[in-house]
């Protein structure tokens, strides 16, 4: 009885350890596949000439059309900065095809949060919001970034990944994203072609919006690079 039950103990333990190798293979599979697809250029150009015909707000920079979509550019560039991260991207985004207005501008780091079984993708702000501005077309000043000129966001705020129906899923976990009574919260969809973000601040105490465009729609970027 005691050698059945041993054996019952081994097996149990073997099948264990193989579930969460493939699962640690899995992990990695797909934080492989999110740096080969991320990295482009993308814009919503479409999208913003669809939403023109039908008669919906653009939102340009100077305030027309405001709470309605953006007009959006982005470079995604992946870096080899081993001082920074293993996986990292650089991110810089613009409005309204001015590459001087910037929209957003990070360093991405993306890592497997084993614990969870889970990607996590951490947002590192630059400390110099000029300096690196147009970077994307300049490989020798991105090669420079150094881990002393950018400042995490903390843990609470990082993406975190789910693939469903073939496409990467990334959001903040609730209201965790939470600085007083403000609550920051970031969704991206990605596959092959496709990045779609939306983004919103609301009050914690209330869930009411403070600040959204297009209603807290997805704005769907293509890939054109």
């Amino acid at each position: 009885m005691k050698t059945i039950t041993s054996l019952f103990f081994i097996i149990s333990m073997m099948v264990t350890c193989y579930a969460q190798n493939k699962s640690l293979d899995s992990l990695e599979t797909e934080l492989n596949s999110i740096m080969n697809i991320w990295p482009g250029k993308y814009n919503n150009d479409k999208q913003i000439a669809k939403v023109k015909e039908e008669g919906g707000d653009v939102w340009l920079l100077d305030d027309t059309g405001k709470d309605g979509y953006l007009q959006i550019e982005s470079h995604y560039v992946k870096l080899n900065n081993p001082a920074i991260g293993e996986h990292v991207l650089y991110v810089e985004e613009y409005r309204d095809h001015q590459p001087d207005s910037t929209y957003r501008q990070r360093i991405y780091t993306l890592t497997k949060d084993d614990s969870l079984n889970i990607i996590r993708v951490k947002m590192w702000p630059f400390k110099d919001k000029k300096k690196y501005v147009g970077a994307y077309n300049n490989s020798e000043l991105l090669n420079s970034i150094t881990a002393e000129e950018i400042s995490a966001y903390p843990d609470k705020c990082d993406l975190l990944v789910k693939k469903e129906d073939g496409k990467f899923n990334m959001y903040m976990n609730g209201t965790d994203c939470a600085f007083g009574d403000k609550c920051f919260n970031y969704q991206v969809l990605l596959s092959e072609n496709i990045f779609s973000y939306r983004d919103k601040i609301t009050k914690l105490s209330t869930g009411e919006t403070v600040s959204t465009a297009a209603n807290y729609a997805y704005h769907d970027l293509d890939r054109i690079k």
